[in-house]
C-alpha cells in the first residue's frame, strides 16, 4: 500500500496551491468569524429562508424539516461552538433543504476543491451494479494499476455501494436519484466551501484488475479555486426582445457547474486549449438545411465548453448526437450559443437526433427556454414562475421594477391567504417562439439525475410539449425548479429590505421564484419531483468506457420509431403586394400558411415542391405548418422577410 506522504505533485499540474488535508485545516483555522459576525450570518440566513425562499412550504412537507427553528437553536448554542462546528452546523441546515439552489458558501479562505485523483461512475454490468474508475489524474494516484476501467469494491473497508449511500446522505439532492448522484460525484471531487469537507486525510481504495484484488491509499488534496464561486453579474448578450437584469436569468446548480469545470481541468486539460472552429453566422440560424451532411465521427464546434456534436452509427441507423454540457456561458454570449446549436443542427443527420443533457446543472433560463422551439412544430409555452407569499416578497415586489407583475397577487395574498403569488413566465411567449422549428427529424432527450434548474426546465418543456421521448439513465432529473439569486444581488436591489453585507467572503444563494410545468402536468412544481423519463437505460460498462455505445443504441431504437419530415420554403416578390413561395416537403400531407399570424392559404402536398402566392403585408412573418394525413401538426417553419 502506498503512503500519502510519498505522493509528489510536479510543477506542471497547473492547479495553483495544493495542500494536504492537514495543511488545509491549518489554513482555514486562520481568521475565524467573530461572535458578532456569526450572528450577522445567522440573521441573514433567517431572512433569506423565512422571507424569500420559494420552496419553504414544499420542503417542510416533503422532508419534514424546520430550518427556521434549526437556525434559532444554532443561535442559542452559538457560544459553545467552535468555528468548524458553526460552519458545519449551518451548512447542514442548508443541505437539509434538499435544494442545490439554496446554499451557504463558507468564507473565502475555504475556497477549494478536495480531490483524490480518480473519478468514479456507476454502471450495470451483467445485471449487477458496479462502480468503475473512469478518469485518473496521474500526478496524484501514484498507482499505475489504478486506471480507467478498474472496478472499485470497497472504500475504507466499506462495501462501495454502502459508502456511496452514506456519502449521499450528507448531500442536498431533491430526490433519491439526485442525492445518490451528488453523493457519488463528491466521493472523489468535492467543493469544500459548498459541501461538508472530508473527515479523513486519505482513502483506502480496494479494486479489482482482471479478477485480482488490489488496495491503494489515496490522499485527499485540496487545490485553490478562489474567484470561481460567483456567477457573472453584468448583462449578458440576450436574444432580441429580452431586456432584464442578468441576475434574474440564472437557474443553476452552482456546485455541479463548478465541478464540471474542475473535471475538465483535471481530467481533460487538452480540451481547455482547443481552438474552436470559426463560424460566421448570418442572423440567428439557417432556416434550411443547405449544408452537406458530414461523415460519422465528431463534428467540430465553435463552443466546445458547452456543446459537443458527433454523428453516430447505431444498429437502428445513423443519427446525430448533440451533447449540451451547460446552459451557462462563461462569456455570457447567449446569442453565440444559440447560433451554434442552430448551425450544428443544420449539419447533423436529419434522420434523428440524440439530444443529451446529462450532467447539465443549468444556467441562463432564457438559453434553455429559447432552445425548445428549435425542436417543436408547436408554439412553446414558457414555464410560469411564482413567489412564495410573505411580507418579504411583497416588499421585494414593491421595490424592484422587474417584479412588478407579481406585486398585485402578493398584496392580495394578505386577505386571501394564498401561499403563492400568481405565476407568470420570465419571458414573453413571442420571444421564445421568435425562430420556430429548425430540426424536423425525431428527437430523443437523454437525461440523468444531475440535470438541474434551467436544464430541468428544458427537460420539462421537452416532455410537456411532447417533442419526443425522454430517455433517462436514472429515475429522475435533479429536480431544481426555480431561478436563483445571490444574497448580494438581493441586497443591492432590495433597497427597503434588511439585508446586510456578509463577512469574510461568506456567500448565500436562494431559490427566489419557483417554476411550474405546463401541458398535461400544468401547475405541477418541478422542485423535488423533476422529470420522470418515458424510458430507462441503465448505463453499462461499454457506455462508460466506449463512448456511450449501448446508450446510443437504445436512443437509436427510439429514434427509428419516429418519422423524419421536411418542410422549408423560399420566397420571391410577385408584384408589389404578393410573394411567391416555393415550399419543399417530405412526409407532410398538407400545409397551412400564415402571414403575420393570419391564415392565408391551405393546401394538400406531396413529397417535392409546391408553389403558392400569398399577400405581402407589413412585417411579413411567414409561418407554415405541416400536417400528417390524420391532421396532426408534425412540422413547422417560419421566416421574417
Amino acid at each position: 500500500m502506498s503512503h500519502p506522504d510519498t505522493v509528489v505533485l510536479t510543477a506542471d499540474h497547473d492547479l495553483g496551491t495544493v495542500r494536504t488535508m492537514p495543511q488545509f485545516r491549518r489554513h482555514i483555522a486562520q481568521g475565524p468569524l467573530t461572535d458578532a459576525q456569526r450572528r450577522v450570518v445567522l440573521g441573514q440566513a433567517e431572512i433569506l429562508i423565512g422571507e424569500v425562499y420559494a420552496h419553504l412550504p414544499l420542503k417542510r412537507a416533503m422532508h419534514a424539516i424546520d430550518p427556521l427553528q434549526a437556525l434559532r437553536l444554532l443561535r442559542h448554542r452559538l457560544a459553545d461552538l467552535t468555528e468548524t462546528e458553526f460552519h458545519g452546523q449551518l451548512q447542514r441546515i442548508f443541505l437539509g433543504l434538499h435544494d442545490l439552489h439554496t446554499n451557504y458558501i463558507l468564507p473565502s479562505r475555504y475556497a477549494g476543491f478536495a480531490f483524490l485523483g480518480i473519478f468514479l461512475e456507476r454502471c450495470v454490468d451483467n445485471g449487477r451494479t458496479a462502480y468503475l474508475v473512469t478518469k485518473t489524474f496521474d500526478h496524484i494516484t501514484g498507482d499505475p494499476q489504478l486506471k480507467p476501467g478498474v472496478e472499485v469494491t470497497h472504500w475504507n473497508g466499506t462495501p462501495i455501494h454502502l459508502a456511496v449511500e452514506a456519502n449521499a446522505a450528507r448531500e442536498a439532492g431533491s430526490n433519491k436519484a439526485a442525492q445518490l448522484a451528488q453523493g457519488l460525484q463528491n466521493m472523489t471531487l468535492r467543493s469544500i466551501n459548498m459541501s461538508l469537507p472530508p473527515d479523513e486525510d486519505w482513502v483506502d481504495v480496494t479494486y479489482k484488475v482482471d479478477g485480482t484484488t488490489h488496495e491503494t491509499r489515496t490522499p485527499w488534496r485540496v487545490f485553490e479555486s478562489a474567484g470561481e464561486v460567483t456567477t457573472p453579474g453584468s448583462l449578458p448578450s440576450l436574444p432580441t426582445g429580452v431586456a432584464t437584469a442578468a441576475n434574474h436569468l440564472v437557474g443553476m446548480d452552482l456546485r455541479t457547474e463548478l465541478t464540471r469545470r474542475m473535471k475538465r481541468r483535471l481530467f481533460a486539460p487538452a480540451t481547455l486549449t482547443e481552438t474552436p472552429i470559426a463560424t460566421s453566422p448570418k442572423g440567428r440560424a439557417a432556416r434550411s438545411r443547405t449544408a452537406q451532411p458530414l461523415a460519422a465521427g465528431p463534428v467540430p464546434s465553435s463552443r466546445p465548453d458547452e456543446l459537443k456534436a458527433r454523428i453516430v452509427e447505431t444498429p437502428s441507423g445513423t443519427f446525430g448526437h448533440l451533447r449540451i454540457f451547460t446552459f451557462h456561458m462563461q462569456d455570457q454570449d447567449i446569442n453565440a450559443f444559440l447560433n451554434e446549436v442552430a448551425r450544428l443542427l443544420s449539419v447533423l443527420p436529419s434522420e434523428g437526433l440524440v439530444l443529451d443533457v446529462r450532467g447539465n446543472g443549468g444556467g441562463y433560463v432564457i438559453a434553455a427556454e429559447f432552445l425548445l422551439q428549435f425542436f417543436s412544430p408547436h408554439r412553446v409555452t414558457p414555464e410560469p414562475f411564482q413567489f412564495v407569499s410573505t411580507p418579504g416578497t411583497t416588499g421585494l415586489a414593491t421595490t424592484v421594477a422587474d417584479y412588478q407583475e407579481w406585486k398585485a397577487s402578493l398584496q392580495e395574498a394578505v386577505t386571501t391567504g394564498s401561499a403563492y403569488s400568481t405565476a407568470f413566465p420570465l419571458y414573453p411567449i413571442d420571444v421564445v417562439n421568435s425562430v420556430g422549428q429548425l430540426y424536423q427529424g425525431p428527437v430523443v432527450l437523454v437525461t440523468d439525475a444531475q440535470c438541474y434548474s434551467a436544464c430541468d426546465i428544458f427537460a420539462a418543456g421537452f416532455q410537456d410539449h411532447q417533442i419526443g421521448p425522454v430517455l433517462g439513465v436514472e429515475a429522475n432529473t435533479g429536480a431544481g425548479g426555480a431561478n436563483v439569486v445571490t444574497h448580494e444581488e438581493l441586497r443591492t436591489e432590495w433597497t427597503d429590505g434588511e439585508l446586510k453585507p456578509l463577512p469574510k467572503g461568506v456567500q448565500m444563494r436562494v431559490a427566489l421564484r419557483r417554476c411550474l410545468r405546463v401541458g398535461t402536468r400544468m401547475g405541477q412544481p418541478v422542485e423535488d419531483l423533476g422529470v420522470v423519463p418515458d424510458a430507462r437505460h441503465d448505463l453499462t460498462k461499454r457506455d462508460l468506457l466506449e463512448e456511450n455505445a449501448d446508450l446510443m443504441a437504445a436512443a437509436g431504437a427510439l429514434l427509428a420509431q419516429g418519422q423524419p419530415r421536411v418542410l422549408r420554403f423560399t420566397a420571391a416578390a410577385a408584384g408589389t403586394k404578393k410573394r411567391k413561395l416555393t415550399i419543399t416537403t417530405a412526409a407532410v400531407a398538407g400545409i397551412d400558411v400564415y402571414v403575420n399570424g393570419r391564415p392565408v392559404a391551405t393546401t394538400a402536398t406531396d413529397d417535392g415542391t409546391t408553389q403558392l402566392t400569398v399577400p405581402a403585408a407589413g412585417g411579413n412573418l411567414i409561418r407554415i405548418e405541416g400536417y400528417d394525413p390524420a391532421g396532426t401538426l408534425v412540422a413547422a417553419t417560419q421566416q421574417r422577410l
